[in-house]
């Protein structure tokens, strides 16, 4: 019988007179140790209690179900314990991964497109600033290029909106203009490849000089009926082709009185650009001719005498925007220089010239990118070097020029000892 089945039979007065004793005698105990503990402030521990009674057998099956819940009371509290560790690892790797996944798409979002582009060709990298004026990289490629390679088409100013990844969109504005039209150009640049939405615009313009001493540059073969080949008289067709073009500028077909058209000019002799300038001013003067953007086709040679590029050149009366670069390995790299706009640069100073025309083709061989970009290929990397060594050797030589000219200026021409031929270009 348990204690607890003892105590029911003694609320119900069921026991015996021994029994019953015994009972009240433990209740009166438990209430003396209960008043004890009550005034000295102390409750005795479990192990305590389980010794004082565990000599009384009828108290062993209480005991162990004491024992029980103690246990139980344990194992809930670990349990507990458990779930609480286990719900706070997961709130922890919660944290820690949300902290990570939103660092990774920060890196995404802004750190890792201009990581990307920084592998690539940057338009927008600062090569001079001066005050306010900053000049970018593609501003100082481009200016150089055009200057070098499209005759009446510089261009020195880019507007490049970064889209990460080496993408940008680009916008080149004309900024002067002989004509009266101004065209913009726009495209994608996309990890240094270049696509205009237009490529006719900043094309390379297909221009003919007739070089002095070259007797091939009128060579032509007439084929009969048989497939017989037969030479035609150079200087017949030369001839022939001279006065087509007079008939044509007189007729006002190719260009008329009002409006200026672009004309490539060859010359009969290879002459210094000192002669050159000099005698074009003085035509100017005496003639009283108004020109458009004057472009000067410089005469190089490789090492075994042939010409390296007949329509490469430079403008010795600069229109556009004001540039900043090192001036130290480049001098006159630009004749329009932002820290001195003031000063006009002579533009009868062959030095002056000559050294600006070498910092372009010095420029453009150290920055290539350009050249690519424009579609021209960069595998005669030499080249560039036998024009400098050329021109330091033998001065600054010309062997034609390019012009926005009216009827009236290109009649006037043909009139020139020096001129042999005018060729007019048709618009990009």
């Amino acid at each position: 019988m348990t204690y607890r089945e003892l105590l029911n039979l003694y609320k119900q007065g069921k026991l015996d007179d021994v029994r019953k004793k015994e009972v009240e005698a433990s209740i009166e105990k438990q209430d003396a140790i209960s008043e004890f503990l009550y005034e000295e402030g102390e409750i005795p521990e479990f192990s305590d209690l389980e010794s004082e009674n565990a000599e009384n057998p009828e108290n062993e099956e209480w005991l162990s179900g004491q024992k029980n819940n103690q246990k139980d009371e344990i194992n809930r509290q670990f349990i507990k314990e458990i779930r609480w560790s286990i719900r706070k690892t997961f709130i922890k790797m919660g944290i820690i991964v949300g902290v990570a996944v939103l660092v990774i798409v920060l890196c995404a979002v802004f750190i890792l497109p201009k990581a990307v582009s920084d592998f690539y060709y940057n338009p927008n990298e600062v090569v001079g600033k001066y005050e306010e004026m900053t000049t970018t990289r593609m501003d100082l490629d481009l200016s150089v290029y055009s200057e070098l390679f499209l005759a009446g088409n510089h261009r020195s100013q880019v507007s490049a909106v970064s889209r990460g990844y080496g993408e940008y969109d680009i916008i080149i504005p004309q900024t002067f203009s002989w004509t009266g039209k101004f065209t913009s150009v726009s495209g994608r640049l996309v990890r240094g490849n270049l696509t205009f939405y237009d490529n006719n615009i900043l094309s390379r313009p297909l221009m003919q000089f007739y070089l002095p001493g070259d007797t091939t540059a009128w060579e032509a073969w007439e084929v009969d009926e048989n497939g017989k080949e037969t030479k035609v008289d150079t200087e017949m067709r030369k001839e022939e082709s001279v006065q087509d073009s007079k008939d044509a500028i007189a007729a006002g077909v190719i260009v008329t009185e009002k409006q200026r058209r672009q004309c490539v000019i060859s010359i009969n002799d290879i002459v210094d650009y000192r002669d050159f300038i000099e005698w074009y001013q003085k035509l100017s003067d005496d003639k009283e001719l108004e020109w458009g953007e004057l472009w000067c086709a410089v005469h190089t040679e490789d090492a075994d005498g042939y010409c390296v590029e007949p329509n490469i050149g430079f403008c010795p009366y600069p229109s556009g925007m004001s540039m900043n670069w090192d001036r130290e390995k480049y001098p006159y790299l630009s004749l329009l220089d932002n820290t001195d706009i003031c000063h006009d640069v002579d533009v009868t100073d062959e030095e002056i010239m000559q050294t600006h025309f070498i910092s372009m083709l010095s420029y453009i061989q150290d920055y290539d990118d350009i050249i690519s970009m424009m579609g021209q290929t960069t595998d005669s990397p030499n080249r560039y070097q036998d024009m400098i060594n050329y021109v330091k050797k033998n001065g600054l030589k010309i062997h034609g020029f390019a012009v926005y000219a009216k009827k009236k200026n290109l009649l006037e021409l043909y009139k020139q000892d020096m001129v042999s031929y005018v060729q007019t270009i048709l618009q990009n």
